[in-house]
């Protein structure tokens, strides 16, 4: 399987970083969560590797892609699509990503779709949470400054992506995965800023209905985001659902086999 590969390219006069594990099979692009990384996304890349063409972008204001000032839905799927560059792969988005996957569905040619893990499909609110977007870069440079202890100890890593991020199992987390995943979310606290009321008043219903293509939503039955968006996001993209039981979150982790095997239908 291939190495990654890492890249900077220019899509609508704004900076994308894209990594990339080269295959010659059809391109799969991967598109991750709200203050995630492509890193919790590359055990599951480089399988796929073996058989296709993998990319995966750094969203808008995360890693090493610059923040894009109005965000929209519409225009990071569009600003993601220039940036990949591929024809009719298929689109696997997760959580966050999963939403910017269905909108690039519904407004660009895609040979399959998965959503994993959804939002968009029911209220979501990022309650008190809100009160600190005005302290964001504070709290994300105190954030990188834990990372450390907090992923390298179980109460950390069951606070960090247990009880944050929704995990049932925060421990399929290795220690320096955690590290990884906390600096990338501390160095994208500040673009929360842009995207918390565009994921808030967020509503997938008519970009489902546009998105003609054959579609997989997964979502793990401890998952609260899952199983209130997924069962009628499948429902309005006419998909196969596929629910993971004891199942948090990040599918990708805490179930990689069974979440590779609910794909086969499109990859």
């Amino acid at each position: 399987m291939a190495d990654v590969r890492e890249r900077t390219v220019i899509a609508g006069g704004l900076r994308v970083r894209l990594w990339e594990w080269p295959g010659d099979g059809p391109p799969v692009v991967l598109l991750h969560g709200l203050l995630g990384s492509p890193a919790y996304l590359e055990p599951l890349a480089r399988v796929l590797s073996a058989r296709h063409r993998v990319l995966a972008v750094d969203l808008p204001g995360h890693g090493g892609s610059d923040r894009l000032r109005p965000f929209t839905f519409e225009a990071a799927a569009d600003l993601m699509a220039d940036a990949a560059g591929v024809e009719e792969p298929v689109v696997l988005g997760h959580s966050m990503g999963a939403a910017l996957a269905v909108v690039w569905a519904a407004r660009r040619p895609v040979r399959g779709l998965v959503a994993a893990s959804p939002v968009g499909m029911a209220p979501l609110s990022f309650g008190p949470a809100r009160r600190l977007l005005p302290a964001a870069e504070q709290v994300g440079w105190a954030l990188g400054r834990a990372a450390g202890p907090v992923a390298g100890t179980r109460a950390g890593r069951a606070f960090a992506f247990g009880w944050f991020v929704g995990m049932a199992e925060p421990d399929a987390v290795a220690p320096a995965l955690g590290r990884t995943l906390i600096h990338g979310a501390a160095a994208a606290a500040a673009a929360l800023a842009d995207q918390v009321v565009p994921v808030e008043r967020l509503d997938l219903r008519e970009a489902a209905a546009a998105a003609r293509c054959p579609a997989i939503v997964v979502w793990g039955d401890r998952d609260p985001d899952g199983v209130a968006s997924g069962p009628p996001l499948a429902e309005a993209l006419g998909a196969e659902a596929r629910v993971l039981p004891g199942c948090g979150h990040m599918p990708t982790l805490e179930r990689p086999y069974s979440f590779r095997s609910a794909l086969r239908p499109l990859i």
